[in-house]
């Protein structure tokens, strides 16, 4: 299966918040977390019609049993519904080197990278207090590894510390649906301190709010890519988007989530 890897262990605490707000974006659909934890998860199409090339919207919330912080994600496998195929749009006609968003952050990248983006927001417990820390994040197309298609995760943190980051991974492309895969590291915070949480996430994957350029007669005009397709008959129930999420406290779950049929596409 397609991994996604942690680069840089022994950054300093800014990074490893960072890390795990780009991580938000990767726990996709999932209803529940380990017991007592709650998670409430919306899926949307836009534009939500069959037959037409969509962005898709993930909104996710996690919240502990008693109203604190869960138990951080260790691990899990996502797998995108088998009629939908994000290789199968225009997205990503560029390809963004992890060193260049490194040094330049997203302004080293070319636009026709761009997959999509969102933001997340951790929680870090320091004794009886919660510090929330939000971070944007964008999603790029990375270079290929062992014939696989690259994925760069951004995370830019400005409060209340700066921090930056990037994250690479794979998505599998092969027999049956697309899948991506990781174990997550432990996110530290001080001695002493529970690690990291994510508590909520939104991310968007498609052409919405998205701008590529093309050079046509020596000039470059903008225009706006596909995004996934719809196929134009929906599956009996629904998407099925499927999560294997394993937890910090030695709980996992496989957790489904279908997405409602959309309204048939009129001509």
């Amino acid at each position: 299966m397609a991994t996604l890897r942690h680069e840089g262990a022994t950054r300093p605490r800014a990074r490893h918040v960072a890390l795990l707000a780009a991580l938000a974006l990767l726990c996709l659909p999932c209803t529940a977390a380990q017991a007592g934890d709650t998670a409430k998860l919306r899926v949307t199409f836009s534009p939500n019609r069959l037959g037409a090339h969509v962005t898709v919207g993930m909104y996710l919330e996690i919240a502990g049993s008693d109203g604190g912080v869960p138990s951080p994600v260790t691990g899990f496998a996502m797998r995108l519904p088998a009629e939908l195929e994000l290789i199968g749009s225009t997205l990503g006609l560029a390809i963004c080197k992890p060193s260049a968003l490194e040094e330049s952050g997203l302004s080293g990248c070319s636009p026709n990278a761009l997959l999509g983006s969102g933001n997340a927001t951790v929680a870090v417990p320091f004794g009886p207090e919660i510090v929330r820390e939000s971070a944007h994040i964008e999603a790029v197309m990375g270079p290929p590894e062992q014939e696989q298609v690259g994925v760069l995760l951004y995370a830019e943190s400005q409060i209340p510390v700066f921090a930056q980051l990037v994250f690479p991974g794979l998505l599998l492309i092969g027999a049956g649906p697309e899948t991506l895969e990781t174990n997550i590291p432990p996110t530290p915070t001080l001695p002493g301190a529970a690690d990291a949480a994510m508590i909520r996430m939104h991310l968007e994957v498609g052409p919405e709010h998205l701008t590529y350029y093309k050079r046509v007669h020596g000039r470059q005009v903008g225009y706006r890519p596909t995004g996934i397709a719809l196929p134009p008959k929906c599956p009996r129930g629904g998407f099925l988007f499927v999560t294997d999420i394993h937890f910090q406290d030695g709980t996992a779950l496989s957790v489904p989530y279908a997405v409602p049929c959309p309204a048939a596409r009129h001509h």
